[in-house]
C-alpha cells in the first residue's frame, strides 16, 4: 500500500461531499453487512536493511528513527484498514464517494510504546507496520494498529514495538452518520481485541464526564494542590530566585507557526491529519530535549480528538510546554502538551483544533521538575497525572494480554 493515503480526513461534523451519480449502465456491488477482523487486514513493510533511501527518509537529525513519520503512516493505514472494512472485498478506496459516504479519522485513542524502537546495538531493524478493525459500532469503526520487527532469519522471533488504536468514523455524503458492517468476532483472541476495545471505549467516555473541563478537582486532587502550595512557598515567592531543580510550566514553551500548503491536503481540501500529527511529535520532542537536557524517546500519545479540520492557506500555530514531571524520587518519564490552532491570515480569527499529549523518557534522570503558577496551569498539571495513571494501566494490560 501507499505510504500515504491522503483520502483520508480529519472529523467535521458539518461537511458535506458532493453527490456523484453513476454512469448509465454502472452497477455496484452491494456493501457488505457482516465482516471479521481479518477483511480489514492491511499491513506496510519498510525494510530498512535492503533501501538505503528508506533510512534516509526514516532516520531523523539525531540518528533514531523519526516516530512522528511514522505516525503519518500510522494515520494512512488506520483509513485503508477502515476503507477494506466497509467496502465490498476487492473495490477501490476511490470508490467510496459513489456509495455516498466517506470516512474520517475522528480520534487517536492510544499509541503505546512498548519496547525500544532501536536495536541495542543502535540500528533501525526492520519494520512491520499492521492494522485491522477491532471494534465497530453503528458508524464508527476502531482500527487496532501494530509496530514489529521482521525477523532477519528462520530462528529469530518477531516482537512487537508499539500498539495504536485509531477512531475512524463514517459519514454519509449529505451529512450525519453512514452505518458500517457489523463486527464478528472469531476465537478467543479477537475477543479479547474487542473487549479491550470496548473497555477503552467506555473508560473514555467516563473520563470525558469527569473531565476538569467539565467538574472541579477531586477532594484528593484539591489536598494535592494545597499541599504543593505548602510545601514549595518560596517557590511562588516572587521576591525569590526560582530553585535550580524548579522550572515554571510557561518557561518550557515552545511555539511554532507553519502555512498550511496544498500539498499536504487530502480529498477534502483540508490537511492530512498525519501531517498534523507529525508537526505536533517534532514540536513536542524538541520541548522535551530541552526541558530534560537529554536525548529522550517517546513513551505514549494520549487520547487526541480532532474537533475541527485545519484549512488549506491557514496559519498553523502549535504551543508546546511540559505540563507534569514527578516531584519526588528518580525518574526518567514526564508529560508533554501541545495545543494546535488555526489562523486565519487575512481576519486574525484564531480556532484551535486539538490538544496532543505525549508522555517521554529522558536517557538520563530527570534533573528538574516542571511546576504550574495559574489556576488554568494548575488543571493542566492534574490533568497530565490523570493521562499518564491511565497511559500506565493500558500498558500493564497489554504486558498481560495473551
Amino acid at each position: 500500500m501507499p505510504a500515504k493515503l491522503r483520502g483520508i480526513g480529519v472529523y467535521d461534523k458539518d461537511r458535506k461531499a458532493p453527490v456523484v451519480e453513476l454512469e448509465e449502465g454502472e452497477q455496484l456491488p452491494p456493501l457488505p453487512q457482516v465482516r471479521r477482523m481479518g477483511d480489514s487486514y492491511v499491513q506496510m513493510d519498510l525494510l530498512f536493511s535492503k533501501d538505503e533511501s528508506l533510512r534516509e527518509q526514516y532516520v531523523g537529525g539525531l540518528s533514531k528513527v523519526r516516530m512522528g513519520r511514522l505516525m503519518e503512516d500510522f494515520d494512512s493505514l488506520a483509513g485503508a484498514a477502515a476503507y477494506r472494512y466497509v467496502l465490498p472485498d476487492g473495490a477501490d478506496i476511490s470508490t467510496a464517494h459513489k456509495y455516498g459516504f466517506y470516512l474520517v479519522t475522528a480520534a487517536v485513542d492510544r499509541m503505546d510504546l512498548l519496547r525500544p524502537l532501536m536495536n541495542p546495538d543502535g540500528t533501525v531493524p526492520d519494520l512491520r507496520l499492521s492494522g485491522h478493525v477491532s471494534y465497530a459500532t453503528s458508524s464508527s469503526i476502531e482500527v487496532f494498529l501494530r509496530m514489529s520487527t521482521i525477523p532477519s532469519s528462520a530462528t529469530e522471533e518477531s516482537s512487537t514495538i508499539l500498539l495504536g488504536r485509531f477512531a475512524m468514523a463514517c459519514r454519509s455524503a449529505q451529512g450525519g452518520k453512514h452505518p458500517v458492517p457489523k463486527l464478528v468476532v472469531d476465537g478467543p483472541e479477537e475477543a479479547a481485541i474487542w473487549s479491550m476495545g470496548r473497555e477503552m471505549r467506555e473508560g473514555k467516555k467516563m473520563r470525558s464526564q469527569k473531565s476538569l473541563q467539565k467538574t472541579p478537582p477531586t477532594a484528593e486532587e484539591a489536598a494535592m494542590l494545597h499541599e504543593l502550595f505548602i510545601q514549595r512557598a518560596e517557590v511562588y515567592d516572587r521576591k525569590t530566585a526560582t530553585p535550580a531543580d524548579v522550572v515554571m510550566m510557561s518557561d518550557t514553551r515552545v511555539n511554532s507557526a507553519q502555512l498550511m500548503h496544498p500539498q499536504e491536503r487530502n480529498v477534502h481540501n483540508k490537511v492530512f491529519g498525519g501531517y498534523l500529527m507529525r508537526l505536533a511529535y517534532e514540536t513536542a520532542y524538541s520541548t522535551a530535549c530541552l526541558f530534560s537536557r537529554s536525548a529522550v524517546t517517546f513513551v505514549a500519545l494520549d487520547e487526541l480528538q480532532f474537533a475541527q479540520p485545519v484549512e488549506i492557506g491557514s496559519l498553523l500555530l502549535l504551543d508546546s510546554k511540559v505540563t507534569f514531571s514527578p516531584l519526588l524520587g528518580e525518574h526518567h518519564s514526564f508529560h508533554v502538551s501541545v495545543e494546535a490552532a488555526t489562523c486565519d491570515l487575512y481576519s486574525g480569527e484564531k480556532k484551535v483544533t486539538n490538544v496532543f499529549h505525549y508522555t517521554f523518557a529522558a536517557d538520563k534522570p530527570l534533573q528538574r521538575y516542571v511546576l504550574p503558577r495559574t489556576y488554568r496551569q494548575a488543571m493542566q498539571w492534574l490533568d497530565a497525572q490523570r493521562r499518564r495513571r491511565v497511559g500506565i494501566e493500558v500498558r500493564q494490560a497489554y504486558d498481560q494480554a495473551p
